[in-house]
């Protein structure tokens, strides 16, 4: 698709909220998105010590351990999570915070900053629309048992996207899109050069910093630096999977092309509470850290959210289920009473 494709508009449906109100949750804080991202990156650290510590004495199956947890929470720390809350900028009332851990994550986990930033300004702009949302295609990755064995061990899916379209770009080759379905950006679009820059950076980086580690004999930090995005990526794949698994497409009310869950306070804090996802869509100019006030001041025209994310994970295995059995089937969300109707069209 060519990005000066001239792209429709769609009336979205939103929630009327008291402006004041609004106002107020919309308002950046900068010492709330710093405490979220340092912990973020102290976190990584942490499990990053402690597997070296047991490297240094030999204890291999403790390193194993310890390396395999390291690779369940990078997976936060990528574009699930931590690069996506931060490429809406909102996290931050002083954007070069916001830049600093946008970018220091997307390093970490192999993310291309500027692509990733684009594509989802289009997911947001048209949410589940054919054609137009590249983040969330018509005709999904098929949802297998392979694909759950990858999530646990080895997540091949990721090395294609990630590692094998970095290595590409950082050669010039932007023909190859992370998007390996349809292309977000055309290899004559200027802005090439960005994809290609950060390619080379990221590249070059990793060379550089696991060329440090293996010549002082820590060889394991080349593990949690440059393979561990790729290892153990179950959770966030769950997570992910509670974003807009089985709901309609091509409507413009995200009420019903996005869930709203309710997880505990482990999972919500993993998941920067993007677990309030259709929230999210609907008010994206409203930091992490306020969607569950927002979900407070929306809940009575929003579906009945999930209760928990065991119960979502059931939820969404019931609906691939059923959409395994009828492609056409679409899960219409429980609405209450108070609730406006949805606008299907």
């Amino acid at each position: 698709m060519s990005s000066s494709t001239i792209q429709p508009r769609f009336k979205w449906y939103r929630t009327e909220i008291d402006k004041d109100r609004l106002r107020e949750l919309t308002r950046p804080n900068d010492w709330k998105g710093f405490v979220h991202s340092f912990s973020f990156l102290l976190i990584y650290l942490l499990t990053t010590a402690i597997t070296l510590f047991f490297f240094l004495r030999e204890q291999w199956i403790l390193v194993g351990v310890a390396a395999y947890v390291h690779s369940m929470f990078v997976g936060f720390v990528g574009m699930g999570a931590a690069v996506h809350e931060l490429s809406h900028g909102t996290a931050f009332r002083r954007k070069w915070l916001n830049n600093f851990f946008f970018r220091l994550f997307a390093f970490l986990t192999w993310n291309s900053y500027f692509h990733f930033k684009e594509s989802h300004k289009r997911h947001h702009q048209y949410t589940s629309y054919d054609e137009y949302d590249l983040e969330n295609p018509t005709n999904p990755v098929p949802f297998t048992w392979w694909s759950v064995v990858q999530w646990f061990t080895v997540d091949f899916s990721y090395i294609k996207m990630l590692l094998w379209t970095n290595l590409n770009h950082a050669f010039g080759n932007t023909d190859v899109d992370f998007f390996f379905w349809c292309p977000l950006i055309r290899k004559d679009d200027i802005r090439t050069k960005s994809l290609i820059r950060w390619a080379r950076f990221m590249i070059v980086g990793h060379i550089v910093l696991g060329g440090a580690f293996v010549s002082f004999d820590v060889w394991i930090l080349v593990i949690t630096l440059s393979v561990s995005p790729f290892v153990a990526s179950f959770l966030i794949h769950a997570c992910h999977a509670h974003q807009h698994t089985g709901l309609n497409r091509n409507v413009p009310d995200w009420r019903v092309n996005a869930y709203s869950a309710e997880f505990g306070p482990i999972m919500s804090y993993l998941y920067w509470n993007m677990n309030f996802h259709a929230e999210h869509h609907m008010y994206a100019a409203v930091p992490f850290y306020n969607l569950r006030k927002l979900h407070e001041e929306v809940r009575h025209d929003f579906p009945v959210p999930i209760k928990g994310f065991l119960p979502g994970i059931a939820h969404v295995i019931r609906v691939k289920h059923r959409h395994s059995k009828d492609p056409n089937y679409r899960y219409m969300p429980e609405f209450p009473e108070t609730a406006h109707p949805p606008r299907m069209e």
